[in-house]
């Protein structure tokens, strides 16, 4: 029995699809898993693999036929298998196949009227006409026994009407348009999507303000030892992490019941020319940043090249769509139904917060999450609204610490000169140390400092380090200045004993020397070299 391939549900809206491109033909041989057409859902468009080799007995459905989802695109034929004779019924929508003529007579020039002409049109010329306003009546075909193609109602969309004229706009009113533009077909479908979302589906809003100084400091950790996570990256793992601890956000309403998910699937929103995509990452629960990043990375390419196989675009359980790098820093977000909830992201903008009493300046993003009041009320949701805010305020998910801090230091010291020597007396508590510009019975004030910045650079490098769980042995710091006058260059050369690759080893001494407080404190117009060996 030949192998039928039909129309797939690509989507939980997805009702029908357009063959937009046949790979192959009729008599084609096909392998397993090779492309044999194109067709474009409601959010892209897809190619349509052969379920197994054989020969493509035969095209059931034509280019540019919309067909709905499980009826029949073509046959394949496997070995030893032969043709059905039976045919496979069409229904009105699904191909453009040419009417039996119903008289050998043309119809006579003298009859006029456009109700006794039969109008055969392609499915996307009833749809564009529809959609325009125009009467098909008034149309010429220009296709097979009078076919009227798209291209036909465009042209008659493009012209003014016979007998009509257009009017200018006047102080009146009767506003004319600049230009039409058509959507595109993953516009139009999402369009209607949104449309009917928002009429079924009863929305609320809540919105955080996240405090975004930990998730930036612990991906520049992750990225400096090797990573390579983005913004968006974080978020979608502090998404994982707070639907697991909150699964009834992770559901959907159907007729008084909650249907809960274990299975976490994001939808990320991807802008492509044609219009918003959302490719999914299935089973997210069971992926770390790093698995996130690269999922996320290769589902926006494919996206935006029109690459998306139909299983990238099913069964989303929560989307997040993140604008921030447009510069919008809230909005008000629509539910992509049936999912019970959808998570927008704003933009990263320095913001004073209060900060255990203080005013300080922080970057700061907002995040705003729609839900489906009929699954998820309004405390369920703030318990998931408040946990991704505090899961992003303490990124310890990515692998390095809210926080690697040295012990708070009391810094207040005294400094003491006796007599008219060149000597003084350092005093930090019960410590005391000399400074002398006059013998080597003390260290000067400039070897001091040289001495305080290598001890810096040491204690920064092991501290970002430790972080990063980079296992260090002995290290070393020789610091040297020009020896009279102003100091106007530092040379520091740091020899470090560590099994870390040597570039891995270079951005960890690049974290330590912006750690490094000494350094800070450095004038810009004083040249610091600093090179780094090995051992």
């Amino acid at each position: 029995m030949p192998l039928v391939i039909q129309m797939p549900k690509l989507g939980h809206a997805m009702t029908e699809g357009t063959v937009l491109k046949w790979h192959k033909h009729a008599g084609d041989n096909v392998r397993e898993g090779e492309a044999v057409l194109t067709v474009e859902t409601d959010k892209a468009e897809v190619e349509i693999d052969a379920p197994a080799a054989g020969v493509l007995a035969r095209v059931i459905a034509d280019e540019g036929s919309v067909v709905g989802v499980g009826l029949p695109l073509a046959e394949i034929l496997r070995d030893g298998e032969v043709a059905s004779e039976v045919p496979i019924a069409a229904t009105p929508s699904q191909t453009n196949a040419r009417p039996a003529a119903t008289a050998q007579s043309p119809v006579p020039a003298s009859v006029t009227s456009n109700s006794r002409r039969r109008i055969v049109a392609s499915p996307r010329a009833k749809r564009l006409a529809a959609e325009s306003g125009i009467d098909l009546a008034n149309i010429s075909g220009s296709g097979p026994d009078g076919l009227i193609t798209e291209d036909d109602v465009r042209q008659i969309g493009a012209a003014p009407a016979a007998g009509k004229i257009e009017q200018p706009a006047t102080s009146h009113g009767g506003l004319v348009p600049a230009r039409r533009e058509k959507l595109t077909r993953v516009q139009m479908v999402g369009a209607r999507n949104v449309t009917e979302s928002w009429k079924s589906v009863p929305h609320f809003v809540q919105m955080v303000r996240v405090d975004m100084s930990r998730a930036r400091a612990a991906r520049q950790a992750v990225n400096s030892g090797g990573g390579k996570i983005t913004v968006t990256d974080i978020i979608l793992a502090a998404a994982v992490l707070a639907l697991k601890e909150n699964p009834l956000v992770n559901s959907s309403y159907s007729d008084g019941e909650r249907l809960i998910y274990d299975e976490i699937n994001l939808g990320l929103a991807v802008d492509t020319p044609d219009g918003l995509v959302v490719p999914v990452i299935h089973h997210a629960d069971a992926l770390d940043v790093s698995a996130l990043s690269a999922r996320a990375a290769d589902l926006a390419e494919r996206a935006r090249s029109k690459k998306l196989r139909p299983a990238d675009l099913e069964d989303a359980t929560f989307t997040i769509s993140n604008l921030g790098a447009y510069g919008v820093e809230n909005g008000t977000p629509v539910i992509f139904a049936p999912q019970a909830a959808l998570m927008f992201v704003g933009g990263i903008r320095d913001e004073v917060l209060a900060i255990d009493g203080r005013a300080e300046v922080r970057p700061a993003m907002q995040i705003a999450i729609a839900y489906d009041h009929r699954g998820v009320d309004g405390a369920t949701a703030s318990r998931f609204t408040t946990r991704v805010k505090s899961i992003l305020e303490s990124p310890d998910f990515l692998g390095v610490p809210s926080e690697v801090k040295a012990p708070a230091r009391h810094r207040d010291v005294t400094v003491e000169s006796i007599d008219d020597s060149l000597k003084a007396t350092v005093k930090d508590g019960a410590l005391r140390w000399s400074l002398s510009a006059e013998t080597d019975t003390a260290p000067d004030p400039v070897s001091s400092f040289l001495g305080a910045l290598g001890g810096c650079l040491l204690m920064s490098l092991r501290v970002a380090a430790r972080a990063r769980k980079i296992q260090l042995g002995r290290a070393s710091a020789r610091a040297h200045a020009n020896e009279k006058g102003h100091v106007k260059e530092i040379n520091v050369e740091l020899q470090v004993e560590s099994s870390a690759k040597a570039e891995q080893l270079q951005r960890l001494v690049e974290v330590a020397e912006r750690g490094c407080h000494i350094r800070a404190m450095i004038r810009d117009d004083v040249a610091v070299s600093l090179k780094v060996t090995k051992l």
